[in-house]
C-alpha cells in the first residue's frame, strides 16, 4: 500500500482551512499552492491501483501530517464474520512522509514501511556523532512499487470532475472522489 497527495484544478469557493475526509471532517478544503487555488487528495492505494482511503486538504497543507488520518480510514472487509482489516502489511511513501512522528506511528502500529530519508535528515543524524542512531532501513527494489499510488491518482484524474474541481463545497467534491473510486473498484 502506498500513500500520496495530489492537487486537482482550481475552484471559486472560499477557504476555511480544515481537512475533509470520510471521518466527518468539515471545511471547503481550498488553499493556495504552486498550482493556484487548489485542493489536495491524500490517498492510500493497494497493489492493483485501487484507492483504499483518502482525505481532502487545502492545497497549501503538507503531505506528511496527513499520513495518520489516511491510514486510520483504511478498512478492508474480510470474508465471513471477521472484523475488517484496518492495518496494511507494508507502506510505501515518498520523502514528504519521512518524519519521526510518521515513523514512530508506523512502528507503534506494527506496520513495515519503506520511506526514503531526506538528505538533510541524513546529515543531521551523522552530525550528532556517536549517538546518531541507526540509519533507516530502505529497500530501493521494494520502493519501485510506489508508482502504484501515482497510477491510482492518474486513474482518479481520468474523471473530469475529479481532475478539475467544479464543486464549491468540499463534501460534494468528496462525494465525487468517492464515486470515482467506486467506479475504479467496479471496473477491476
Amino acid at each position: 500500500m502506498g500513500v500520496a497527495g495530489d492537487e486537482p484544478g482550481q475552484s471559486g469557493a472560499a477557504e476555511t482551512g480544515r481537512p475533509a475526509g470520510g471521518g466527518g471532517q468539515i471545511g471547503e478544503c481550498l488553499g493556495r499552492s504552486r498550482g493556484g487555488f487548489t485542493t489536495k487528495i491524500h490517498l492510500a492505494a493497494e497493489g492493483r491501483c485501487r484507492p483504499l482511503a483518502f482525505v481532502l486538504t487545502p492545497g497549501h497543507y503538507g503531505d506528511g501530517p496527513q499520513l495518520e488520518s489516511v491510514l486510520e480510514q483504511v478498512s478492508v472487509p474480510r470474508t465471513g464474520f471477521e472484523r475488517p482489516r484496518t492495518r496494511p502489511d507494508h507502506v510505501l511513501t515518498d520523502k514528504a512522509y519521512t518524519s519521526r512522528k510518521n515513523r514512530r506511528y508506523l512502528r507503534r502500529h506494527g506496520i513495515r514501511h519503506t520511506i526514503p530519508e531526506r538528505l538533510d535528515q541524513q546529515r543531521h543524524r551523522q552530525n550528532r556523532g556517536a549517538q546518531c542512531g541507526r540509519p533507516t532501513g530502505f529497500d530501493s527494489e521494494h520502493y519501485k512499487k510506489r508508482n502504484t499510488v501515482e497510477r491510482t491518482i492518474n486513474r482518479l484524474k481520468g474523471f473530469r470532475a475529479v481532475a478539475t474541481r467544479y464543486e464549491k463545497r468540499a463534501y460534494i467534491y468528496l462525494g465525487t472522489v468517492t464515486l470515482a473510486a467506486l467506479v475504479i473498484w467496479l471496473r477491476t
